[in-house]
């Protein structure tokens, strides 16, 4: 449900699609560097 939110703000927003494609790395990224932390591996 977080993603479709996050992906639904991504896309009301006038941003161009790279930008849109940098966000989902970004995030994609963030979330495996937390879960990391949280396994702590």
């Amino acid at each position: 449900p977080l993603a479709k939110i996050i992906n639904s703000s991504l896309i009301d927003l006038p941003a161009p699609s790279n930008i849109s494609a940098w966000w989902n790395f970004g995030s994609l990224l963030a979330t495996c560097l937390v879960l990391q932390i949280l396994t702590g591996l």
